[in-house]
């Protein structure tokens, strides 16, 4: 097939990248690579994107270029306002003589797409057209660190719309990665919205309510790690998404939440439980910060403190609302010098805060501890998980880490000599 993809998002990147591996003719049209999202902060993305482009199945161009007008299927993946989506659908309403799908692979708040059929079937009246012009709604589940995975092989596809040739023509076009396991639904477009919202809602829920739980575990002296084997042995609960630790970020979660949180109130007038979900993570980013201004007395200026991971989450080089920003943002207001490693997010730290005089990104973990004051973990890479403990305690002025994904053992840590703090485990402070 062929068909053009709008979009500078993570999910326009990797559906522009694996429908032409499938062999579709694909033009990507992207306002530039320095934009919304750079493709290298995905694993193994650009190679995916640079092999397509050589094999001539995608063709890249720039949003300021003319639409064209050879393509009946339309793959909308912006991080824009329904407004600016609507003056994009209305030119490509304008420059098409048939039929066309308008398959939108974005996050928008509930009531969006319904509009959205609305208006292209008013600017289809204003032109006097004969052709129709459906929206279907493709919600993106793609996690970054994994999202080409997540493409490729979906737990769910989800789909919506009323336009029965139009769902066909999409299934057709995602028939590559409907695998036995998919489990596929087709719905209305309102309840795919609030089932998109609702999911990172239910998952940003299980995580708060962890974290409140370490909270109480640590004032009662409870290992929460314990409590979380317990909770997830009940097969009505399981343990994905039940860790502890210094709260969550991401860009499309923490904007689905505050969609969700809006949508709440503007439909049932309360402030619903999200808003306790959100007001116990924003007191869980400080978590790390509060810990170490108690066990320093609040003396923190001219100490150096090691920073590990600076992402978001592990397999990602993004920041966005990482816990690392008002972690360094503290720490440097009380006269810290930091020195933070990240195997993937150290360019997105020097792009953002290049000119700190109290930032120090370096290229390994073993560089970032040199004479540091203490350690603080704050993204769960895989490296991190088995260091060399021997030679922590040789380069830390003093044997204490602060531990917000909850990696050690404190039993371990205790043994070997370290003060060990962490979320609901290790000792109190």
């Amino acid at each position: 097939m062929k068909l053009c993809v709008h979009g500078d998002t993570l999910p326009a990147w990797v559906s522009a990248a694996k429908l032409a591996e499938m062999g579709n003719q694909v033009l990507m049209r992207s306002s530039g690579l320095n934009n919304s999202f750079h493709p290298s902060r995905e694993p193994e993305l650009l190679t995916l994107l640079d092999e397509q482009q050589q094999s001539g199945r995608l063709v890249l161009e720039s949003l300021a270029d003319p639409l064209p007008q050879q393509f009946n299927i339309h793959l909308l993946a912006l991080d824009l306002v329904l407004a600016d989506i609507e003056l994009l659908v209305a030119a490509i309403v304008a420059e098409s003589n048939s039929d066309l799908l308008l398959l939108v692979h974005s996050t928008l708040p509930v009531g969006s797409l319904d509009e959205l059929q609305a208006f292209a079937n008013k600017t289809l009246a204003n032109m006097n057209a004969v052709h129709r012009v459906s929206v279907v709604g493709f919600p993106p589940f793609g996690r970054e660190g994994t999202a080409l995975a997540d493409f490729s092989r979906p737990v769910m596809l989800l789909l919506s719309g009323n336009d029965d040739a139009a769902i066909k023509l999409t299934l057709e076009l995602l028939r590559p990665f409907v695998r036995n396991t998919t489990h596929v639904m087709i719905v209305p477009h309102t309840t795919a919205e609030l089932i998109k919202l609702g999911v990172n809602a239910m998952l940003a829920t299980r995580i708060s309510f962890i974290n409140e739980m370490a909270a109480l575990a640590e004032k009662l002296g409870v290992d929460i790690e314990q409590v979380r084997e317990g909770l997830a042995a009940d097969p009505r609960i399981g343990g994905d998404y039940l860790q502890a630790g210094c709260g969550f970020g991401g860009p499309s979660f923490s904007s689905d939440l505050l969609s969700y949180a809006k949508t709440i109130k503007e439909e049932l007038d309360t402030s619903g439980l999200i808003d306790a979900v959100l007001a116990i993570n924003e007191s869980q980013r400080e978590i790390l910060f509060r810990k170490i201004w108690r066990f320093f007395n609040g003396r923190l200026s001219g100490l150096n403190i090691a920073i590990w991971g600076a992402a978001f989450k592990a397999g990602t080089a993004s920041l966005e609302n990482s816990v690392v920003q008002p972690l360094l943002h503290a720490l440097w207001a009380q006269g810290c010098r930091t020195s933070v490693y990240d195997p993937m997010a150290g360019d997105s730290l020097r792009n953002l805060y290049g000119d700190q005089p109290l930032l120090t990104v370096v290229d390994s973990a073993a560089q970032s501890i040199e004479s540091a004051d203490a350690l603080v973990v704050v993204t769960a890479w895989d490296e991190f998980w088995s260091p060399d403990f021997d030679l922590l305690k040789e380069k830390l002025v003093q044997p204490v880490i602060f531990d917000g994904r909850n990696m050690y053992d404190p039993d371990y840590m205790k043994a070997q000599g370290f003060r060990y703090f962490a979320i609901g485990r290790g000792e109190s402070i």
